[in-house]
C-alpha cells in the first residue's frame, strides 16, 4: 500500500515494502545460479552476523608456489545459523541412524578440535 501525504510545503510517500514483496506460497521458485563441493568449512562470528567460507581442499599449487584454495563465503544472521544448525543437526542424525554414512569422530569428546578425519559406519541399523 503507498500513501501520499501533502502539506502546504511539503510532500511524502509512504510505501508499505511488506506488501510489495508479498508473495503466494505457490509463487516461490528456488533459482540455484552455482554449486560446488566443499570437503572443509571455516565458521566465523562477529557481534553482527556469522559466516562461513566452504573451501575445496587441498587446493591447487599454482607457478607462485603458493597453494591456491577456491572456497565460497556465506554470511547470515546469528537467527538464519540458529536455523541452519537445527536442520543440519537433524537431517545428519536421520541419515547417521540409516548407517553407511561417514561421520567426523573426535578423539576427544569433550574438546572440539579441527580434524580432517572421517571414519566410515561399518553397522546398519535397520527399523
Amino acid at each position: 500500500m503507498t500513501k501520499i501525504t501533502k502539506t502546504a510545503d511539503t510532500e511524502s510517500m509512504t510505501i508499505d515494502v511488506g506488501e510489495m514483496y508479498k508473495y503466494k506460497k505457490e509463487d516461490l521458485m528456488t533459482d540455484i545460479s552455482s554449486s560446488a563441493y566443499s570437503n572443509l568449512a571455516y565458521v566465523q562470528a562477529t557481534h553482527r552476523d556469522l559466516y562461513i567460507d566452504f573451501l575445496e581442499m587441498p587446493g591447487i599449487k599454482k607457478d607462485d608456489g603458493k597453494m591456491h584454495i577456491k572456497g565460497t563465503r556465506i554470511y547470515m544472521s546469528h537467527s538464519a545459523a540458529q536455523k541452519l544448525s537445527k536442520a543440519l543437526d537433524g537431517i545428519l542424525k536421520t541419515v547417521h541412524s540409516d548407517g553407511g554414512m561417514e561421520f567426523y569422530t573426535p578423539e576427544d569428546e569433550t574438546e572440539p578440535k579441527i580434524s580432517t578425519k572421517v571414519q566410515q559406519a561399518t553397522t546398519r541399523n535397520e527399523p
